[in-house]
């Protein structure tokens, strides 16, 4: 039987099976009867204990939220309750019915109902952030339960269909909805469905799609200062699935990364040649703390210790710089830099200017005072028990180990100390040899390929030949 019994005169049933979170989110749902009334009967029973009272056997909630009301003076405490009466004896099963026979709405419904109330309704409402509030205090929600529901109705169709058929959680759609590009949560949803029944973890979501944005406690951003980013043009958006308070999200990642390189280079660059540098690099921003600039062309990375370098030797490299982790500033790649590379050889020199170098000319010189350094040596070594044993280490060899074995024997390195003035003195010997050298090695060279082009000259005459007979040979055949 239906009618409506004064609030004051209905008590909680103790055959009311609901025994936990009978409580919550109360306030939500007393704003939602007072802004909408109440939409669904309450079942009672009389009352044998307290004569003239009902007992709600079924709608303890909404029991709660019409006395919250009531303390809120928000509602009179004989306010009229539409209610269902039951005899006594079916309270307990009724109870159980109600709430057992309860359907969860679908998640995707949900959001687009939000949806369709906010953008769809209310047109005496001319702003968005109004029709909010407007919606959150109808349905006695939050703004911030409502901004969600909004953002996950923008969710990319494909992921929201997926959500619709339970293919994902509602947690997996939050994570997409964390960021609002539909273009990277597609990127991600595709990667994840591919993984079958072990695609589509929240945290697998938020960590792939975290490379697709910044959050504004971010190293880079800390570095390069949010103002900044958004005097040159880059879009924000509230990360509304972030714990309880939102944060600001940086979709612009590119130009994130262009502002940090070049506010680095800025303060490398005075650094860097303060150590005598020539110039400074910046590691690539979103890399690892090991990464390395790339080098410019011309250049190579080379390691070792830069600062057991000269001062004034260091006027050839590029030192490299990276991002701090604290996000305040730049500190320098240690033990590495960027050198010059010689054209000919590929080698890199750490003795002269990088600019404008004639690298012919260095590797000639170089090569003649070695030449001219073992002329020097010869005679030290003459008439001694080294003769014969000795030998002059190959090109390339600028390190040797003092004792190593191998299968061709035992060796022992030597150094053997030669004045300067006897070197100087038999440069102009070692140059005559050097350009003998040079010469032979050019007459070689060109009879080399004189003979290769005459063989391939010889080849290609004896294949004419040949198919000039098999022509006359076909000519002269005669026709069946």
């Amino acid at each position: 039987m239906n009618q409506t019994i004064p609030l004051n005169k209905l008590i909680l049933s103790p055959r009311n099976v609901r025994r936990t979170n009978g409580d919550e989110d109360i306030e939500s749902l007393a704003d939602s009867i007072h802004s909408k009334g109440l939409l669904q009967n309450l079942v009672v029973s009389e009352s044998v204990e307290q004569p003239g009272k009902h007992e709600v056997d079924a709608g303890g909630r909404r029991w709660r939220a019409l006395n919250l009301l009531v303390e809120q003076k928000r509602n009179a405490k004989t306010f009229p309750v539409p209610v269902h009466i039951i005899p006594r004896d079916d309270a307990l099963e009724a109870s159980l019915v109600e709430n057992l026979q309860k359907v969860a709405m679908n998640p995707a419904d949900e959001v687009e109902a939000f949806q369709a109330i906010v953008h769809g309704g209310e047109p005496s409402i001319d702003d968005i952030p109004n029709r909010i509030a407007n919606c959150a205090r109808r349905f006695g929600r939050t703004v911030r339960y409502v901004e969600q529901r909004l953002r996950l109705a923008a969710l990319a169709p494909e992921i929201l269909t997926a959500l619709r058929e339970y293919r994902i959680s509602i947690e997996a759609a939050r994570a997409y909805a964390s960021h609002p590009d539909p273009v990277a949560q597609l990127y991600v949803f595709a990667k994840e469905d591919e993984k079958g029944e072990w695609g589509h973890k929240p945290q697998n979501i938020r960590d792939a799609l975290a490379g697709k944005s910044y959050a504004v406690d971010h190293k880079l951003v800390r570095f390069i200062g949010l103002q900044a980013y958004v005097d040159a043009g880059g879009r924000t958006e509230r990360d509304l699935f972030f714990g309880d308070d939102d944060r600001e999200l940086l979709l612009d990642t590119a130009l994130v990364k262009k502002l940090a390189t070049e506010k680095a280079l800025v303060l490398a660059q005075p650094l860097a040649q303060a150590e005598g540098f020539l110039d400074a690099a910046i590691a690539p921003v979103d890399g690892p703390s090991w990464g390395m600039p790339k080098p410019p062309k011309g250049y190579r990375e080379a390691r070792y210790n830069i600062l057991a370098v000269p001062d004034n030797s260091r006027d050839w490299a590029i030192q490299g710089y990276r991002i701090n982790d604290a996000g305040t500033g730049v500190v320098p790649i240690a033990n590495t830099c960027l050198v010059p590379i010689d054209p000919e050889t590929g080698d890199s020199s750490p003795s002269a200017p990088a600019i404008e170098r004639d690298w012919a000319a260095e590797r000639r010189a170089k090569d003649i005072r070695i030449a001219a350094a073992r002329l020097a040596t010869e005679p030290s070594m003459k008439d001694t028990p080294l003769k014969g044993r000795a030998f002059w280490p190959e090109e390339g060899a600028s390190w040797i180990a003092p004792f190593y074995e191998s299968d061709d024997g035992v060796f022992v390195a030597l150094m053997v100390r030669v004045d300067p003035e006897e070197l100087e003195a038999r440069l102009a010997e070692a140059e005559h040899e050097y350009e003998t050298a040079e010469a032979d090695r050019k007459a070689e060279k060109e009879a080399a390929e004189a003979e290769r082009q005459a063989t391939t000259l010889a080849a290609i005459e004896a294949n004419q030949a040949k198919h000039a007979t098999e022509a006359d040979a076909a000519a002269e055949e005669p026709v069946s």
